[in-house]
């Protein structure tokens, strides 16, 4: 792996493991969705190369995320909830997803 540059490699693989989660989020279905506005507005950012994260531009998201007592339209969404993302962090049925992306992409991009 001479001439690779290894920290660059790994924000690619990081970023790209942000877009794959993003991706498992919203197939999901968990996003509460009523024009489809909210789900969209999720993009990644990487404001620094160790660090990658989901987030969104809409004021009303952290109303909704931190109420999963309210009583969510799953007409569009068949799971969508408050919390959308608490599948996926510490003590969530998904919580090693983002390490498995990440080593998976890791070998493809390496061949090991």
């Amino acid at each position: 792996m001479a001439g690779i540059d290894f920290n660059q490699l790994c924000a690619d693989i990081l970023e790209e493991t942000a877009i794959e989660l993003k991706r498992e989020i919203e197939d999901a279905q968990v996003v509460p969705k009523n024009t489809g506005e909210l789900e969209l507005s999720h993009h990644i950012l990487h404001p620094e190369k160790n660090r990658s994260e989901i987030s969104t531009s809409k004021n009303y998201a952290r109303r909704l995320y931190m109420h999963p007592e309210y009583d969510f339209n799953q007409g569009d969404n068949a799971n969508a909830k408050g919390q959308w993302f608490e599948d996926w962090e510490t003590g969530g049925k998904y919580e090693n997803r983002a390490a498995e992306i990440f080593i998976q992409k890791f070998r493809q991009k390496t061949g090991g």
